[in-house]
């Protein structure tokens, strides 16, 4: 059970009204992220760290067949 159940609220939360936020903080929200991801840097470091490699032994299949 949720506090707004308890209480009998089911009002949801303004960010624009409810949280002591600056204009500028506001402006700076509303503004688009621009989100540039290097990918490649990304796979040249899990390269780097053997990520792309196994451990360990590979598994062994058995022919037996399972039943119930």
């Amino acid at each position: 059970m949720t506090s707004s159940e308890k209480t009998g609220k089911t009002e949801e939360l303004d960010l624009e009204r409810d949280l002591p936020l600056s204009l500028e903080d506001i402006a700076q929200m509303r503004k688009p992220r621009v989100h540039t991801v290097d990918l490649g840097a990304y796979l040249d470091f899990l390269e780097e760290i053997n990520a792309f490699e196994t451990k360990g032994k590979k598994g062994k299949f058995y022919d037996a067949v399972f039943e119930l």
